[in-house]
């Protein structure tokens, strides 16, 4: 194929999808519906797990140290738990900050009487310890507690097991949701396609009979998919987002309520541009492709039936 040819089927891409704009403005929104789906299940899935997220970072391990536990002793404990391969985060928290931290959420009367009663301070240094992987929590847990100079450790397995049980559901769901619509808008765009390629299949015979290549033919569809594709995606985009600003904007004093605050979008938009585009050029190019094939076979039928 020389490069005026080339450019001649890019041309007849272009005007084909302007020719018959009706179908393809039916394709542009169909694929244009299921993209919308796909991005806002993406956004209310992503915000669960942020959720979850947030919730998992404050399940940490507590873990107390013995009043008689010297300087050395306690930085010695701390290096021990920072190499444990599961520990993400050491926080040393020391007990006069603690303790001061506990006296402001006691009303005034009631941490004026806990300070004149007694100097002495009846919270132990601590290490404030958060974990990578919450699946490993149990098991973490149980090599803290082998170290020496330890009084306590205050944990929650059960909470762990959950978060992680809730964060493996919600990345399972979300992947199953996104592939059941990506099927659906590939077999309806190629569905539609299916109605394009029918209405020119007249046109499709003559070029076949008078010894077009199967890629000459097809060529013009391809860029018609292609064209289609980026236009869904691109609008898609716009209508997630007007979407999800809107649904923020009504629901933000109930976010405000339980205390989320929801993810921006503008820090995924290029992100799900990019799948938009991605899933509408493969969902274009695919379905044309995909019904392109019978007709290809045919080779001028349309043309002896007439």
């Amino acid at each position: 194929m020389t490069g005026s040819s080339f450019k001649y089927l890019i041309k007849e891409g272009f005007r084909n999808t302007w020719t018959n704009r009706m179908m393809s403005v039916a394709s542009i929104c169909v694929l244009l519906s299921c993209l919308v789906l796909i991005g806002s299940a993406a956004m209310v899935f992503l915000n669960i797990n942020s959720l979850v997220e947030r919730i998992e970072d404050e399940n940490v391990i507590m873990v107390y140290i013995n009043d008689n536990a010297t300087d050395a002793q306690i930085d010695e404990m701390g290096k021990k738990i920072s190499a444990l391969s599961n520990v993400e985060k050491t926080e040393f928290v020391a007990k006069e900050k603690a303790w001061a931290e506990q006296l402001d959420t006691m009303e005034e009367a009631q941490a004026q009487f806990f300070t004149e009663v007694s100097t002495d301070i009846p919270l132990p240094d601590a290490y404030k310890v958060t974990v990578k992987d919450l699946s490993q929590f149990k098991t973490t847990v149980k090599e803290i507690k082998t170290f020496d100079n330890i009084d306590t450790v205050r944990e929650n397995t059960e909470l762990a097991k959950k978060l992680d049980t809730i964060s493996r559901g919600i990345t399972i769901i979300a992947m199953i949701i996104i592939a059941v619509l990506f099927a659906i808008s590939l077999f309806i765009i190629s569905n539609t396609i299916k109605l394009t390629v029918y209405s020119r299949r007249l046109e499709i015979s003559i070029m076949k009979s008078v010894g077009a290549t199967n890629s000459f033919v097809r060529l013009p569809f391809v860029v018609e998919g292609i064209i289609l594709g980026i236009i869904s995606g691109a609008v898609s985009l716009g209508v997630v987002w007007g979407i999800y600003e809107l649904a923020t904007k009504q629901f933000s004093d109930l976010f405000k309520s339980i205390g989320i605050m929801p993810l921006a979008f503008t820090d995924y938009a290029l992100i799900m541009l990019g799948v938009f585009l991605a899933i509408g050029v493969i969902s274009g190019v695919g379905g044309s492709l995909i019904t392109m094939r019978r007709y290809l076979n045919k080779e001028g039928s349309e043309i002896s039936a007439i």
